[in-house]
């Protein structure tokens, strides 16, 4: 526990070689305990990543008084993992709420003319989005249709943040080209 906390006030001073032997020390509890709480490997090898990040940025709050080394990084990684389960559960409640409102939209009682109206325009919305590259109707799928954050599409799908809001945008811009004809 001593040699612990010499690491992590090693650490506050930025010393490289004091977070790899945290790492090595304490590494494999703490990617136990996130596989456990987020049932998932790859979310808990990300939370592991930050879990870590956290450590180098905050090492120098470390009080050897208030608790072990190991307690504090172990608090650390669950809170990370919490934060992930959390954001996992609005994401939920989002594609709920989405999929709740798109089956009030189909059972909505229209007239013949506007029924017509949405049929066209929901056919046209559909072939112009077939018409955009995969990159740009996925991440424009995953945004508009399932309700994700960009930082959320940019995840799951391994691109940067940046590549992400460049093809909705792309993405948007076409769309709007395709369909300028059914704006009413």
């Amino acid at each position: 526990m001593r040699e612990d906390a010499h690491l992590l006030a090693a650490v506050a001073h930025e010393d490289q070689a004091a977070l790899a032997t945290l790492y090595q020390r304490h590494g494999g509890l703490l990617y136990s305990l996130l596989v456990r709480l987020l049932e998932n490997e790859m979310e808990a090898q990300e939370v592991m990543q930050d879990t870590f990040v956290h450590i180098w940025r905050n090492a120098h709050t470390f009080d050897p008084a208030l608790s072990s080394p190991r307690a504090w990084m172990i608090m650390i990684a669950r809170g990370r993992a919490l934060d992930r389960l959390r954001a996992r559960s609005r994401r939920t409640a989002r594609n709920a709420a989405y999929e709740s409102e798109m089956e009030a939209v189909k059972s909505d009682d229209t007239t013949g003319a506007s029924h017509a109206e949405h049929g066209e325009l929901t056919t046209a919305c559909s072939a112009a989005l077939k018409q955009l590259p995969e990159p740009q109707g996925r991440a424009l799928h995953l945004a508009f249709f399932r309700g994700w954050t960009h930082e959320e599409i940019a995840a799951e799908l391994g691109e940067p943040l940046g590549t992400i809001k460049a093809r909705i945008r792309r993405g948007l811009l076409a769309l709007r080209q395709a369909l300028k004809d059914h704006h009413g």
